[in-house]
């Protein structure tokens, strides 16, 4: 499936949370990003979510933290093209999980400018990211059984 095109359209975006804690943040401090994430299917609905957080810190302390969800709605018959019934496992090609976080990542940037606009925060921005190579090798999900 290396370069085959997949359908697929966003489903939902949801901000699980967002805080801004002013007295953690010191204006003659470095400022720190830290970002994470995370992945899941559901294999009934045919879609893949991408979580992404991050967090704002001075020293350790974060003064903005955010965590965003976009799921994925694929289309029926390119997801169970992902499927491998004998190992009981959905495999999602690493370029097209790529995607997907590119687009997260994208809606995240928006969500945090508008949730800082006019709180003083303004002036943090999520800088772009480089995940071309954070996807070694496709991402596999195993089914329950039940």
């Amino acid at each position: 499936m290396a370069n085959t095109s997949i359908k697929f359209a966003i489903k939902s975006i949801s901000t699980e949370e967002f805080a801004t804690i002013k007295n953690c943040y010191k204006e003659q401090e470095n400022v720190g990003i830290e970002t994470g994430y995370g992945f899941g299917i559901n294999p009934i609905e045919h879609a893949v979510f991408v979580n992404f957080s991050l967090m704002f810190k001075c020293q350790e302390n974060p003064f903005i933290i955010m965590k965003v969800s976009c799921g994925f709605s694929i289309e029926e018959e390119d997801f169970l093209k992902f499927e491998n019934k004998e190992r009981n496992t959905i495999t999602i090609p690493k370029g097209f999980l790529t995607h997907l976080t590119v687009l997260t990542i994208g809606t995240a940037r928006g969500i945090l400018h508008a949730k800082l606009d006019k709180s003083g925060f303004e002036q943090f921005i999520l800088p772009t990211l480089n995940i071309s190579d954070m996807f070694k090798e496709d991402m596999e999900f195993e089914l329950s059984s039940d």
